[in-house]
């Protein structure tokens, strides 16, 4: 059974040492990281009986509520780069989840597009998020609330990840 979640009590900065700011169990990045693998393992036993992964789930996602997306569109919804979204695709086009089609407007492109055999997965794939969510036994509002504040919470720390990635450079080049 893994264990509970870390928590621990919040101090005032000016309480706070640094062995303190160091604790695992004050990480929210540790935080978030566990409760997203917490949230894997209990989709897992529902996604093997689909027979897909949890990166593949998320692009069956993507291409069941968009369908016609390139490679490239989809790696930018998932946040993934090429390189990873290209084998998930072939496998889940290996499984005839996913087809590629050349695009009507533009015969260069390739657009993905969901099969009816991945269409067919979709009645248990929300039977699956039923089931989690009772078993979870949070009220509904609460899980669109925290849902809404971690993305909320991702949009500011992507902002602060461009500043610095764009801090770091101008420091490496003035070196």
């Amino acid at each position: 059974m893994p264990e509970a979640h870390p928590t621990s009590v919040v101090r005032d900065e000016a309480d706070a040492t640094d062995t303190d700011l160091l604790s695992l169990a004050a990480q929210l990045c540790f935080a978030l990281y566990s409760t997203s693998r917490a949230m894997t393992a209990a989709y897992r036993p529902y996604l093997e009986a689909m027979e897909v992964t949890y990166p593949q789930y998320l692009a069956l996602l993507a291409l069941w509520e968009q369908p016609g997306m390139t490679m490239k569109e989809l790696g930018e919804r998932l946040r993934l780069d090429y390189g990873t979204v290209s084998p998930l695709i072939q496998r889940l086009q290996a499984h005839g989840l996913v087809e590629s089609v050349r695009s009507a407007s533009d015969r260069r492109a390739v657009e993905l597009r969901a099969t009816d055999a991945s269409r067919e997965l979709q009645d248990r794939a929300r039977g699956m998020i039923g089931s989690v969510l009772a078993a979870l036994d949070w009220p509904l509002d609460n899980v669109v609330a925290l849902r809404d504040q971690v993305n909320a919470l991702g949009a500011r720390l992507e902002a602060i990840a461009t500043v610095g990635s764009d801090t770091v450079s101008q420091s490496d080049s003035m070196r």
